[in-house]
């Protein structure tokens, strides 16, 4: 899946050294969402606040958990075996979503 970014959050690996303290700072102040760090004229990172970084992490988690949960509840029911729902699961392993 390709990301479209707008033009005022693309940065060359260059500039980005040079000003690596300030770009910190806009993200960390928010006033940059992303920085997306340009070399060669290719996409080489994606600079975030730690904030939506661990926000992503903590989703993509989540994700793995119900693939899992999904792949075991599909296997379940082709032996015959009794299932449980992922709310429920997700309830006593004290997760929220």
């Amino acid at each position: 899946m390709a990301v479209a970014y707008k033009k005022e959050e693309i940065l060359s690996a260059s500039r980005v050294a040079r000003s690596f303290g300030k770009v910190l700072t806009a993200l960390k102040a928010q006033q940059r969402r992303r920085v997306v760090v340009l070399k060669n004229n290719q996409v080489e990172a994606v600079i975030v606040p730690v904030d939506d970084y661990e926000k992503m992490a903590e989703a993509l988690d989540l994700l793995e958990h119900m693939e899992i949960h999904r792949l075991v509840t599909q296997r379940a029911r082709k032996k015959g075996k009794k299932t449980v729902s992922l709310e429920s699961l997700l309830k006593e392993q004290r997760v929220a979503i």
